[in-house]
């Protein structure tokens, strides 16, 4: 099974074998590709990993670009030997308590698979992308999140607004005051946003009633590189939107 993540940054791509994930690539999402150029970088992709295309019998797609979904049906119709599914708030079969379910994101959507498959009925995941985004899940009923700008985005955002703030090199910075511009940027960007995570997950379990035994969960991009680094994570999981799809396809198809 091919699981395919399109986020507005990049997109991620598994490849799945009797429920075990045995390939994954993160390749830059491009918004006007063409079906032509999609199929030719997935198929280039399964060769690298010594996958023939002909192995791969089914497809399922989770896309926060709606203009991307089409071109990516049509590339992954002529790779995979069965069906392409495009994962949303119809045929997820997931409970949800949301007030307009077609607004939620498929990756969303597949990270509450990734909890249930998981066997978690109370969690909270921190998909750690363009965007930092909370999905809670209570009782086994997906309740909605927050919505939040994403680490590089927000720096992407200082450097793009302000004459002297330049772009830097994100890295971890092993203390709050920074000596210098560089150091005081990153310390806002990344510790300013790990408080906001400690401080949002707080509100969140206090306004919902979580039980204790809520596990916060970490994903996207950005969670290997902020492992071990916060108590607010319980556990990393950085393939869990993949994870989420494969549990669809067992599941729902």
């Amino acid at each position: 099974m091919l699981a395919v993540d399109i986020g507005n940054t990049h997109t991620v791509l598994g490849v799945f074998r009797d429920g075990s994930l045995s390939a994954t690539w993160r390749i830059t999402t491009r918004p006007n590709a063409t079906s032509d150029e999609i199929e030719f970088r997935v198929r280039g992709l399964l060769n690298i990993g010594r996958l023939s295309s002909t192995r791969i019998g089914c497809a399922v797609l989770a896309t926060v670009v709606p203009s991307l979904e089409r071109a990516w049906r049509e590339a992954l119709s002529r790779i995979v030997t069965e069906s392409v599914t495009v994962l949303s708030s119809e045929n997820c079969g997931f409970p949800i308590a949301y007030a307009n379910p077609a607004q939620i994101g498929p990756d969303r959507l597949a990270n509450a698979l990734g909890v249930e498959r998981l066997g978690l009925h109370d969690a909270i995941v921190i998909d750690l992308g363009t965007a930092t985004t909370f999905d809670v899940i209570h009782g086994g009923t997906y309740m909605g999140g927050v919505i939040c700008p994403g680490i590089e985005t927000g720096m992407l955002a200082l450097s793009g607004r302000t004459a002297r703030l330049p772009q830097i090199s994100l890295d971890v910075p092993d203390h709050v005051v920074g000596r210098t511009t560089e150091e005081a940027l990153a310390s806002g960007l990344i510790l300013g946003h790990m408080g906001m995570m400690e401080y949002l997950v707080r509100r969140i379990q206090e306004e919902e009633k979580m039980p204790p035994q809520t596990r916060v969960l970490a994903t996207g991009g950005w969670c290997n590189a902020l492992r071990g680094r916060s108590p607010v994570f319980d556990e990393i999981h950085p393939d869990l939107t993949l994870e989420g799809l494969d549990w669809f396809s067992q599941t729902r198809l």
